[in-house]
């Protein structure tokens, strides 16, 4: 593993998935780690076990309770970040949500806004608050998206939509700090072991877990591997898993034909077993 001594790292979800597996992984690379979620019982738990990873004794390893789809409380908690920790060498902006995976007829206004919030404002509101410190320090900021962002996914309209603009603002986010020196990587995994799982669990379509079973499900501490590897190596796009990987080839060489055939075919499977089982 690359050496991350004296480094800063801010990870936002850092409670829990990806963002506490990246958490140790940084730590266990020497770097200083700063992890942020709401739940400040899940974020000291957290900050143990990657206090466990550290190389050394002396790492600093802290918490911060905060609110990423509320751009006044970032920007409050952010500048006190700043003052007690200094600007990061590298932003994870791992926070994010799905609770409303469903048909689209079923999610209110507010559903969907809140899930944009959190995805999407949440990274913006973290960015806009860290870039003019990091500018200096030619940082490295890291936007998790998703396989969902590449492709369309049954009952995913609020959280694909979410990751899909997180593609965009990153893809133009980058012409941007490529000038200053900055490095950004934009990571889209399929589904991950998290608990975020749960939550989508209750009210995700058959279909919808038809589609996703094509990509299979990948361990948090792989996805984590795979982010810090690209990371070390300044990779802008990091699609984690050789399966994923080979499903965004396909769509890309066919235009998103045979992605959509392929996905056609399996929601149309997918009915055509729960037609059988409610016969």
């Amino acid at each position: 593993m690359k050496s991350f001594a004296g480094k800063m790292v801010y990870i936002t979800g850092g409670s829990s998935g990806i963002g506490l597996e990246m958490g140790k992984l940084f730590s266990a690379g020497g770097a200083d780690v700063l992890l942020l979620a709401r739940n400040l019982d899940k974020l000291q738990e957290a900050a143990r076990a990657v206090e466990n990873s550290r190389l050394s004794p002396g790492q600093k390893i802290s918490t911060l309770s905060a609110d990423v789809a509320d751009h006044i409380d970032v920007d409050r908690k952010m500048t006190a970040a700043l003052e007690r920790h200094g600007a990061p060498d590298i932003l994870v902006n791992s926070a994010g949500i799905n609770k409303y995976a469903d048909h689209f007829e079923n999610i209110t206004h507010a559903m969907f806004d809140e899930v944009i919030k959190t995805n999407l404002y949440g990274t913006r509101n973290m960015i806009s608050a860290l870039l003019a410190d990091m500018k200096p320090r030619k940082g490295h900021i890291v936007i998790l998206s998703s396989a969902a962002g590449l492709f369309g996914m049954f009952g995913y309209t609020s959280y694909g939509t979410s990751k899909a603009a997180l593609l965009g603002f990153a893809d133009s986010l980058r012409y941007e700090l490529r000038p200053l020196g900055m490095k950004l990587t934009v990571v889209c995994p399929p589904e991950v072991d998290t608990p975020m799982n749960l939550d989508e669990a209750r009210t995700l379509p058959a279909e919808g877990r038809a589609m996703k079973n094509l990509a299979g499900i990948m361990s948090p501490e792989y996805a984590a591997a795979a982010i810090v590897k690209a990371v070390a190596k300044g990779q802008y796009l990091c699609i984690p898993g050789p399966l994923t990987r080979f499903l965004y080839l396909m769509h890309r060489l066919s235009n998103g034909r045979l992605t959509r055939a392929t996905s056609d075919a399996t929601v149309w499977l997918a009915r055509r077993k729960i037609g059988r089982t409610r016969s």
